[in-house]
This record gives structure tokens, C-alpha cells and sequence, in this order.
């Protein structure tokens, strides 16, 4: 019984193979038919439809341009317009209105959303689409679901999840033969994840977060008649129709389309991947975010904690210590663990000194820390 359907994949995949498309730096092409297309055209198209989902390589910057030249072309067209993004869980959706209606500086809205412990990716990246939709007064849509709720479908299954969590969702639809067939290979490329992990759980961890995502594109549309929504994801939750636009479909939504910044270092792309295609430079390999080598107490409320310092770190080199209390990093106060950690994570790439005051032992101490 097992056999067929994977003497069928194998057939499918070689299938796929043969039918791949290369493309080229700066190349826009309309998958079906393979045709070059101009911004523009691209735009028209893309604006015939209610819901325009773009994908990206989180940590791409061509990509991220590519999302935010779309955004602009579909607003020139006058269209009643909203972003939705992965990157922000459905409870900061308070703080992106604030953020639109211009009530937060760009520091206190990454500290109110938690940027770097919510997302991870370097705030800069995104930085560009969120100023414009701020000064366009665009809407944006907080469309993702908590990674917590991911993480415990992963581990114990939907069924597994509390009731009180498991009524919050929207209902899943089980994903397609052919996702499962690519979710296995994320899967069995993780070694610990696929020794320890249960790939049904893993398969119900996405479906529930594409799940939402598509819920939330769904709901913003039904309350806009002739508006139009911008979801920004991962290629992977667009990618052939799987994921959000499967979920869409099950939901009874048939009017989206996808576009794909797709790098010429990759692989040729399958035909099926998407709507379109707009080719980008290859990628190249960033440099690892600046961390300092602590951890912090999350228990504490009467400030910035220690709680351990990683040997040979940053912070071990230059005198930090356990149940230190981090006062100002270069002459900035610190807040928050997340305003630490966003100073930290946006020193100039030039600096070779950073002074931080603690408290230590009720005395307040200034150590240096050398940047190599």
C-alpha cells in the first residue's frame, strides 16, 4: 500500500526536475508561460487579485526590497491596502496600530513587540517596510501564531495542546501528499529533530501555523471588499501552492496569487513553485549578530539580571559577571532585556569599544569590552 504513492512521488519529483527554469539577476518571470514581465506588469497582475503573497529568505536584504517594491507599486494603484506579516504573533497586533498611527519611535516599537526574541532576524532588514507602511498609514497585520503554540504542536500534536489554547486556533486542513513529501525533507535534514521528533507532529505544526497565517488574510479581506492584503512569509509557507495558499483554498478562497524572489545562486525553479519569479543576486553569507555571551534573569522585574556568562565570551573577556545588574551600555540606560539586547545587536560595525556600567554588590562599576 506504501508503494504507490511513492513510486509516485519519485515520478513527480523527477517530473519536476526535468521541467526546472533558470533565471536570471533582476529578471521578473511569469511562471505559467515563462514570459518576461516589467515591474509594472507585474504590478497590474498582482492587483487583479485580493490577496498578493510574497515570499522571502528571512535574512536576504534583495528579497526584502523586492517585498517592499511591490508594496509601493500596488499602493501607487490607489488600492485600499494592507501588509500582513509572519514576523509578528496575532497578540502585538495592538502595538503595529500604534506603531501606523506614528505613537512609537523605532526603539520603543522594537521593545514593545520584543523584536529580537519575538523574530530574531536582524531588525534592519525589515526596518524599510515598516517605515513606509508607517508613513503611508498602510495597516499592518500581525498574522503569525506564538512560537510556543508551534513548539508544543511539534512536540505533543494539536491534541495535545491545553483546550484553552486548541479553541483559539481556526480550524487546520491537513496537508496535501505533496507538502508532506517536502515537510519530510526539512524533517530528516534535522538529525535530532527527526531521532527524537514525531513527523505526523511536525506536519500538524505547520499546517496550524499556515492555518492561522491564512486565517488572518482571510478575515482582513472579507471586512474590505475591494481592498487588498500583502502577505510577507517565508517561501516555504507559499512555495507550490502548499501552506498558506492551500489553507486559503480549503477556506474557500480562490483569489490570491504568489510571487517568489528566488536567488540565482539556488537551483532552477519548478514552474509550479509560484505566479512569479523576480531573480536576485546570490546570496552572500552574513556575518554572525554581535552577542555579548550572557544569559538573563526573566524572573526578575527590578531590572537587567545576569543570570550566567558563557566562557571566553565577550562578556567573560571584559569582566561581566554572574548577578551583575547591567545599568547603561555606552551611556544608553537599559531598560529591558530586549532594549540590551537590540544595543547590542545594532553596534556600528566600526566599534571596537563598548563601555557598560553594572551594579555590582550595591556599587556601580564600568567595565570596557574589546571588539575584535
Amino acid at each position: 500500500m506504501i508503494i504507490v504513492p511513492l513510486l509516485l512521488s519519485v515520478i513527480l519529483l523527477q517530473w519536476s526536475f526535468m521541467a526546472m527554469i533558470p533565471i536570471d539577476e533582476d529578471v521578473i518571470l511569469r511562471l505559467s508561460d515563462r514570459a518576461p514581465v516589467t515591474v509594472e506588469q507585474m504590478a497590474d497582475q498582482l492587483a487583479m487579485h485580493r490577496i498578493v503573497l510574497v515570499g522571502e529568505s528571512h535574512d536576504n536584504p534583495a528579497h526584502h526590497a523586492i517585498q517592499l517594491n511591490v508594496i509601493r507599486q500596488l499602493q501607487a494603484r490607489a488600492l485600499k491596502l494592507a501588509v500582513a506579516m509572519e514576523m509578528f504573533p496575532r497578540h502585538l497586533q495592538p502595538q503595529l496600530d500604534r506603531w501606523v498611527a506614528g505613537e512609537l519611535t523605532e526603539e520603543a516599537f522594537l521593545d514593545a513587540v520584543e523584536w529580537y526574541f519575538t523574530w530574531g532576524f536582524d531588525a534592519e532588514l525589515y526596518l524599510p517596510i515598516l517605515r513606509y507602511a508607517r508613513d503611508q498609514k498602510i495597516p499592518l497585520l500581525a498574522m503569525n501564531i506564538r512560537r510556543e503554540t508551534v513548539s508544543a504542536v511539534r512536540k505533543k500534536g494539536l491534541a495535545g495542546l491545553e483546550i484553552e489554547t486548541r479553541d483559539t486556533l481556526p480550524p487546520m486542513c491537513p496537508a496535501p501528499l505533496g507538502h508532506r513529501i517536502r515537510l519530510e525533507e526539512v524533517f530528516q535534514s534535522h538529525p535530532m529533530m527527526s531521532a527524537t521528533g514525531n513527523f505526523d507532529y511536525f506536519v500538524e505544526a505547520h499546517s496550524v501555523w499556515d492555518g492561522v497565517m491564512a486565517d488572518a488574510l482571510k478575515k482582513w479581506s472579507d471586512a474590505h471588499p475591494g481592498g487588498l492584503v500583502v502577505g510577507l512569509a517565508g517561501a516555504g509557507h507559499i512555495m507550490m501552492g502548499y501552506g498558506i495558499p492551500h489553507q486559503l483554498r480549503q477556506r474557500g478562497v480562490e483569489d490570491w496569487v504568489t510571487l517568489l524572489p528566488w536567488s540565482v545562486g539556488d537551483s532552477w525553479i519548478d514552474p509550479q513553485a509560484a505566479d512569479f519569479a523576480w531573480g536576485t543576486p546570490e546570496t552572500k553569507e552574513s556575518s554572525p549578530p554581535m552577542q555579548l555571551g550572557i544569559t538573563m534573569d526573566d524572573k526578575r522585574q527590578d531590572g537587567v539580571w545576569v543570570l550566567t556568562v558563557v566562557e571566553d565570551s565577550l562578556a567573560a573577556k571584559g569582566g561581566i559577571r554572574a548577578k551583575d545588574r547591567v545599568l547603561r551600555f555606552n551611556d544608553r540606560e537599559v531598560t529591558s532585556r530586549h532594549a540590551l539586547v537590540r544595543m547590542v545587536r545594532g553596534l556600528p560595525h566600526h566599534e571596537r569599544e563598548v563601555r557598560v556600567v553594572l551594579e555590582r554588590d550595591g556599587k556601580e562599576e564600568e567595565v570596557l569590552l574589546a571588539i575584535y
